[in-house]
């Protein structure tokens, strides 16, 4: 989304920004080979986050993130990310994702807004002086460099784009997007902890050369090169090839002409199809589709006490003490969304039957397997498989919270994501498809769907200070990101704070009438007060 006239941003400066070593991507090869993590990724999809920084009363005096000294730290930055000054391009033969053009820069885009920051605070009682990401402008939205989100513009612009955006107080966002296919939100905040290292090695006497440069480096410089990057079809012998292909993954299939077939659906899936037809309290498979309500996006914030209650509540009481007995957090509040909001799904069915119709209520979760496959401490590209389940009507419209969370506690747990040899043959297989365009999730997105992704254990306030630490880390809702069940769950501006409690901030994309339903639900926020 760009800004228009009467947005208070206004874009002044675009800069192209090389490595400082030109040597540094002159060293790869080209083009530079993409892993079979991130063939999976859909190639417009990015990570995009506006970080946020105030003047603090002892620095009132002080230049926030002046842009030379930004641009300086990104050339550094790129030496040891050399990779991401280059263009994606997707082969047309089989559509294996590659990066070509290497060198031709990442994007730095400076901006201005002609409001204070204090404009966009939080006037609650509650939340004082706290900046929200949907008071921003455009709900932040005009804090990102423009973004072209065709195939073809995604291959034409850059991996890495930042807009630097200063504020008439002083204050300064800098809006970062980075192709999802080159790395995950742990490999895109590790970039950004990076940057922010370098930049705070970088003496004033650089940018002013008062003195010989002094050039810092990281302490510990990343692990670029993709898992798996260097298996291919080619490199193997045709029985390897074969046992590859034949290879059959849980929850990945290769489409064909004729779309997905009944052999690419989960057992559960099948077993439920019959249940989910034809009823107007369960949903069909098949949505119709007779009109779009608009999607919205909320920040809901679940303080540790809320999620303490909760994961009380979505513990199962008569596991005893066996080793099953417990959920996670996360498990816990996934739970609780997943039920309320299927909930609220069929509510709204009920009050209004010329609602669309729901599709399968599947539950889709990325997991991180950079501990499971023994990856490098630094490693910086995709290292996500998604999983998948669908629960019965019965469960999710009638069933206790913790019939829930413990289908999301095994979800998480199946040999899928923790056999180091299954999750091996699944990248085998994604590496030597014919036609990468061609493998699905078997996952169902619909009207009945729902999507989290995990985002409050990674670190996204902590190391992110330039001359202050930020006051908000946040994902913005994008054209892209707002889809009718998706969700993030995100750490607060207290992460890594003597005062952190462990709250978390649940970014969600509804459609619209649902947050009605959910706004009379004594149930959805129960334990605000725990």
């Amino acid at each position: 989304m760009t800004s228009t006239s009467k947005d208070p941003v206004s874009i002044i400066s675009r800069h192209k920004v090389c490595c400082a070593n030109e040597g540094s991507w002159k060293a790869l090869e080209s083009p530079f080979r993409l892993g079979p993590f991130d063939q999976a990724v859909n190639p417009i999809i990015p990570i995009q986050v506006v970080f946020v920084y105030k003047q603090a009363p002892s620095t009132h005096s002080v230049e926030l993130v002046p842009v030379e000294r930004l641009q300086c730290a990104l050339t550094l930055l790129l030496d040891h990310y050399p990779h991401l000054t280059g263009r994606l391009h997707i082969d047309p033969s089989d559509g294996t994702p590659e990066i070509t053009r290497l060198g031709s820069g990442a994007g730095l885009y400076v901006a201005k807004c002609s409001n204070r920051l204090d404009a966009y605070s939080s006037p609650g009682l509650t939340t004082p002086g706290r900046i929200l990401m949907s008071n921003l402008p455009s709900a932040g939205n005009v804090l990102l460099a423009p973004f072209d989100m065709t195939l073809e513009g995604v291959c034409h612009d850059h991996i890495l784009a930042i807009q630097h955006t200063r504020f008439s107080c002083g204050g300064v966002a800098l809006g970062v997007r980075l192709l999802h296919k080159v790395t995950d939100a742990d490999g895109f905040f590790q970039l950004m902890r990076d940057l922010a290292e370098l930049y705070r090695g970088i003496p004033s006497s650089n940018i002013h050369g008062d003195l010989a440069p002094v050039v810092p480096s990281l302490t510990h410089p990343p692990h670029t090169r993709s898992y798996m990057s260097d298996v291919t079809g080619s490199n193997m012998t045709p029985e390897q090839r074969q046992a590859a292909l034949d290879y059959k993954p849980s929850l990945l299939y290769v489409e064909s002409n004729m779309g997905a077939t009944e052999d690419s659906l989960l057992p559960s899936q099948k077993d439920s199809s019959a249940l989910l037809e034809g009823s107007a309290a369960n949903p069909p498979s098949s949505p119709t589709i007779t009109s779009t309500p608009p999607i919205t996006g909320r920040f809901l914030r679940f303080s540790g006490g809320e999620l303490s209650a909760l994961k009380a509540h979505a513990t199962d009481p008569y596991s005893g003490s066996s080793s099953n007995s417990w959920v996670s957090t996360f498990e816990a509040l996934s739970a609780h969304l997943h039920q309320s909001v299927y909930r609220a799904r069929v509510q709204l069915r009920v009050n209004d039957p010329n609602q669309p119709k729901l599709s399968f209520p599947d539950f889709l979760t990325p997991v991180n397997l950079r501990s499971r496959l023994g990856l490098p401490p630094r490693y910086f590209a995709n290292a996500l498989l998604c999983v998948y389940t669908c629960l019965s009507h019965d469960v999710l419209a009638n069933g206790p919270l913790w019939r829930v969370a413990n289908a999301l506690h095994d979800l998480t747990r199946t040999t899928y994501t923790t056999s180091k040899d299954e999750m091996n043959q699944t990248l085998k297989w994604i590496a030597v498809q014919p036609d990468k365009r061609r493998i699905k999730e078997s996952f169902r997105l619909g009207t009945g769907s729902f999507m989290l992704s995990q985002w409050n254990k990674v670190d996204m306030y902590p190391g992110m200070a330039f001359e202050v630490p930020p006051s908000l880390v946040s994902p913005p809702f994008t054209p892209i990101s707002l889809c009718d069940g998706l969700g993030y769950l995100l750490p607060t501006e207290a992460q890594g704070t003597t005062v952190d409690t462990g709250a978390i901030e649940v970014c969600l994309a509804l459609s619209e009438p649902l947050w009605d339903v959910l706004d009379q639900d004594e149930e959805f926020r129960r334990f605000r007060d725990a």
